[in-house]
Parts: structure tokens; C-alpha cells; sequence
């Protein structure tokens, strides 16, 4: 697996002409596998990348392709190139030129827009040789229809234009090849880290969906206070009846030192952490009430879901009635984010099960 992690196999996938004259020559394919070795050999320095890294480039020399081809990718090629995470492009004339290049160039884009994922900052421009006044693909263009600016990479070798480093293949690249090198790798690093970051959130949320859409099993974190405890007791027991999981183990224990109370909250958030929801006992003790949704449905909250970078849903169980829902009350609720769950009701179990489904909806992605 790729060091971004699912759904890619390779971390860069390396598109480039072979230069190939159409009689079995192929001007650009060694240095350009070259290129490829001291460019994976540079990113590897940093330790993040030096088991994980994956680096696609197809090797297999097809003598007539170079130029126009007509044969289409095969499918495990397909495959190779979908499964790669950034596009790096050793822009030519005969890469231009190709077929087979725009094919892999389009096959990847638009497996990107299948996968939901934008092409910003995922496409590398290596200029290995002149291009103009050839027509620049719209793929490889910014907003404005300006091509990507890319690294130029090529320099002027007793008056002819080559690919730096050219009269050094086969043998070690010199200082002026790996200094360029090093600005495509500072470029890139951060791509992929921004990238893994960004499919790990994916993944996470992905798993929260399911998590919260199943019917029971979830965690949940039931607050209430030790004066509150057989309205607590009753709750937990309906809740694990219906087959979710109840923490604590008992009502939180009311503190009046400073200290005291602060071990407890920090108890609370720790434990919250590793919630999928959050339900607040409403009881008759609307004082106790309010103080709860501002401070364990508010601010302990929003300290679990930083450690957790969980969504943490959070409901009010309402076991009183219309008594305790008072316009203020209401309003209070609604900002800090806490849905009315109406536990008077004999059956009162499927609203949370109903709302947790409401919830996973949310952190659908949207593609």
C-alpha cells in the first residue's frame, strides 16, 4: 500500500514519452527511468516516506506507440495509473505528441473525479524540454487556461537544449541535477502528506457513518448527576436493553472543589473520546439541566471531539415533558448543537437509534 494510504496502491504515477522514432529507438526512456530513481531515491531521505513510498512508471518500451498511437491502455495498465495518488508529468514535445500519454493523462483525471477527489495540487509539471508554441492540454492548465507553471528542467548543453543531467546518464548526476531535483521533491513531500491527511479523514468519517447508521451497538455517553441517579439507572437500563453500550458506569458524582471537579471533567472528556454519541439526562432539575448543556454538552464536548475527531452527536433525553422545554431552554439547546429526544415515550429507544441515522447522513462525503 501506498504511503497516502487507500484507495492508492502508488503514491506518484511518472507519465513521460519514450521518445521512440517509430524503428525500435527510444531517445528519452533511460534517462527518464533515471530521473525516476535519484527523484524516489530524494524523496525517501525523509524517514515518513523511506518504507511506504510507492513510485509507478511504466517501463515496458512499445516500438511504434511513441508517436499517435492507436492502441488503447490495457487494463492492467488502467488499473496501475488509477491506483496512483499524484500525476507527475516529464513534459516533451513528444510527450505532447503522444496518444498514449493524453490516454494515461485523461484515464487518471477522470478516475479522480470518480473517487470525489479535486486535481489541485496533485498534478507536477517537470519540463524536461521546450514545449512552445506547442497547444498545452487542459488538464494540465490552471483556471484560467495558463499552463501549470511546473519545474523547468532542462538547460542549454554547447548551444542544444537537453534534460538536465542528460550527458551524465548512465553514470551519478551531478550538483546542477540534484539541486533542481530537490525543488521538485520540496514541492511534492507536502502533497502527499496533505493528501494521506486528507484520506485518513475520509476513511475516519467513513467509519463513523457505518458506526452511527447500524440499529445499537454504539457507545454512548450517558451524563447525569448522583442526585439524578434512578432517572439515570432507568435510562441506562432502556438504553442496554436495546442494545447500546452505556458509560460511565454510574451518574457523575457532584463536586463542590475546584479541583475535584476539574478531575472529573477531565475524566468525563477522556472517557467521551471514545464515544459515538453523547445523551444528556433532562430531568426536573432545571438548573442542573442548564449548567449541563453549557458545560458537558458544550465545552466537554467540543474537547472530546478535538482528541477524537469524531462528530460526537449530542442529545437531550428528555424524561419530564413539556415542563422542562422552555423557549430559553429550547434556544440554548439548538446552539449548542443538542437534539430534544423525547424519553416519556414508552418506545423512546428508536428516536435514538433514528437520530443517530440523521447523524451519519451527515458526515456523508459529498462528492
Amino acid at each position: 500500500m501506498a504511503y497516502v494510504g487507500l484507495p492508492f496502491a502508488h503514491d506518484l504515477f511518472v507519465s513521460y514519452s519514450h521518445g521512440d522514432d517509430g524503428a525500435g529507438a527510444a531517445y528519452l526512456q533511460p534517462w527518464s527511468a533515471a530521473f525516476v530513481k535519484a527523484l524516489e531515491q530524494e524523496l525517501r531521505v525523509e524517514r515518513k516516506f523511506r518504507l511506504d513510498l510507492r513510485i509507478f512508471l511504466d517501463r515496458d518500451h512499445r516500438p511504434g506507440q511513441g508517436v499517435d498511437p492507436m492502441s488503447p491502455l490495457t487494463e492492467q495498465l488502467r488499473r496501475q495509473i488509477s491506483d496512483s495518488a499524484l500525476l507527475v508529468v516529464l513534459m516533451s514535445p513528444d510527450y505532447l505528441a503522444s496518444t498514449w500519454c493524453t490516454e494515461e493523462r485523461n484515464w487518471w483525471c477522470e478516475h479522480q473525479k470518480q473517487l470525489g477527489l479535486p486535481l489541485d495540487e496533485r498534478i507536477a509539471v517537470v519540463k524536461i524540454w521546450p514545449t512552445e508554441p506547442e497547444p498545452w492540454p487542459a488538464s494540465l492548465a490552471d483556471s484560467r487556461g495558463h499552463p501549470l507553471v511546473g519545474f523547468t528542467f532542462h538547460s542549454s548543453v554547447s548551444g542544444a537544449i537537453r534534460p538536465l543531467g542528460w550527458t551524465e546518464v548512465p553514470g551519478t548526476f551531478g550538483s546542477d541535477f540534484r539541486k533542481e531535483l530537490l525543488g521538485i521533491v520540496g514541492q511534492l513531500a507536502p502533497r502527499l502528506t496533505a493528501l494521506k491527511i486528507r484520506l485518513d479523514e475520509r476513511l475516519r468519517a467513513a467509519a463513523e457513518v457505518t458506526r452511527l447508521a447500524q440499529a445499537g451497538g454504539q457507545s454512548i455517553y450517558l451524563h447525569g448527576r448522583a442526585d439524578q441517579a434512578l432517572a439515570w439507572e432507568k435510562a441506562g437500563i432502556t438504553l442496554t436493553d436495546s442494545g447500546y453500550l452505556v458509560v460511565p458506569g454510574s451518574p457523575d458524582a457532584v463536586k463542590d472543589d475546584p479541583q475535584k471537579i476539574n478531575e472529573v471533567r477531565e475524566q468525563r472528556v477522556e472517557m467521551l473520546s471514545s464515544c459515538d454519541a453523547l445523551l444528556l439526562l433532562g430531568t426536573a432539575d432545571g438548573r442542573a439541566l442548564d449548567a449541563d448543556l453549557v458545560v458537558v454538552g458544550k465545552h466537554d464536548r467540543q474537547s472530546a471531539r478535538s482528541r477524537s475527531n469524531r462528530l460526537l452527536p449530542c442529545g437531550l433525553l428528555n424524561t419530564v415533558g413539556p415542563a422542562i422545554t422552555t423557549p430559553v431552554r429550547t434556544a440554548t439547546a439548538r446552539i449548542v448543537q443538542a437534539d430534544w429526544i423525547d424519553g416519556t415515550l414508552e418506545n423512546w429507544t428508536g428516536q435514538v437509534q433514528q437520530w443517530l441515522l440523521e447523524k451519519s447522513a451527515q458526515l456523508e462525503p459529498k462528492t
